[in-house]
């Protein structure tokens, strides 16, 4: 009896490893194997080269190396032919980029639906995340984006305020609202040691971790409180990065334990206590809900998606520098309080953030794929 070829599905992301993206983008792909119902292709720029399981198979877009000077708009025909190659019946593409709208082109020219996944609010804004970077690269990698969200045939988002943004820039609706999800911890949770708060990101002026530092300062003589960076430093050692570097160096309670793995980071939280986010904007960020499932209160600077911290009482927003001060200083104080922010939060990740989203979008693919591009 012959066997039925399985209908391909397409995934495209600059990374293969790295941030929140690809790890939503790695568990998409467990549910995705799970169902057993397609051919699962990865293309990306940057392959793992690490030893690793893969339920897919994976191709690089471009030659490889660093990143073209004038952005990924410069690996179109590349990314092109390799969809044409593949003929996938769905392109899930995720991390905005100029791979939003070669997939979008791409999309109305062979008729294949593409699902835009949003991971980052500023995606959905006519700002661009890194204003550091080439203008002209700056210029053409949010050209092609803002084709994506023209064309996408579907877009998803993470939260209700991605979706007002995406109305409000791009004058589309969102087809749905996924929240991020993750598998249940499975680190014993161990709080018997030093009182921890930990900063976890790479390091990005965006990110802030100039502010943790200072935070770390201010609480000096909390001499049992221990605080910890984790991340990887930034690609280029700019005064910026020196002086963060220096600053990090001098503060005699703080340690920095650079770039971790997925797994190591989650046994960190699993004995830690308080979580700091001090990033200017984010998507939806992963390291909440790796705090919540782990017992780790969460404190923001200003980061607080659809308000679901101060709404459901699952986190602090400081919005303040003084303001944060405060918040870790009383939780420090008052084990009582942790004790209360930490349970509202694990049953909030649980009940909100678990697998069940990734086959929730395992069945927008399932739907989308039959529906004709933009």
């Amino acid at each position: 009896m012959l066997s039925v070829a399985k209908p391909r599905i397409c995934i495209v992301n600059p990374f293969e490893h790295g941030g929140g993206a690809e790890y939503q983008i790695e568990q998409l792909i467990d549910a995705l194997a799970r169902s057993d119902e397609y051919e699962i292709h990865y293309l990306t720029h940057f392959v793992d080269e690490r030893e690793r399981n893969r339920t897919y198979q994976v191709s690089r877009i471009g030659s490889g190396g660093p990143i073209p000077r004038f952005g990924y708009l410069m690996e179109a025909r590349s990314l092109y032919r390799k969809l044409r190659d593949i003929d996938p019946c769905i392109i899930y593409q995720r991390v905005a980029c100029a791979y939003t709208g070669i997939c979008a082109f791409y999309s109305r020219r062979h008729a294949t639906p593409l699902l835009w996944h949003v991971a980052h609010d500023t995606e959905v804004t006519r700002q661009s995340l890194d204003r550091a970077r080439n203008i002209v690269r700056l210029r053409l990698e949010k050209w092609a984006v803002e084709f994506g969200a023209k064309h996408a045939t579907r877009i998803v988002v993470q939260t209700r305020h991605q979706a007002h943004l995406l109305q409000t820039n791009y004058a589309r609706a969102a087809d749905a609202v996924v929240a991020n999800f993750h598998p249940p911890a499975a680190e014993a949770i161990d709080k018997s040691g030093p009182l921890t708060v930990i900063w976890i990101a790479n390091l990005k002026p965006w990110k802030q971790p100039e502010v943790f530092v200072r935070l770390a300062n201010s609480l000096s003589s909390c001499s049992e409180v221990r605080f910890v960076i984790v991340g990887a430093p930034a690609a280029t050692s700019g005064s910026w990065q020196l002086a963060l570097m220096q600053g990090i160096h001098n503060a005699p309670n703080l340690q920095y334990l650079g770039q971790k793995s997925h797994t190591e980071v989650n046994e960190l939280l699993a004995r830690a206590h308080i979580f700091v986010n001090t990033s200017v904007h984010e998507g939806f960020p992963n390291t909440f809900i790796q705090a919540w499932l782990r017992d780790v209160v969460v404190v923001s600077l200003q980061v607080d998606p659809d308000q679901i911290l101060e709404r459901r009482g699952v986190g602090i927003v400081a919005h303040s520098e003084s303001g944060l001060v405060a918040a870790v200083r009383g939780l420090i104080d008052n084990p009582d309080v942790r004790a209360a922010y930490l349970e509202r939060g694990r049953v909030h990740a649980i009940e909100h953030h678990s697998l069940r989203n990734a086959d929730e979008l395992v069945g927008l693919l399932r739907a989308y794929r039959r529906e004709p591009s933009r």
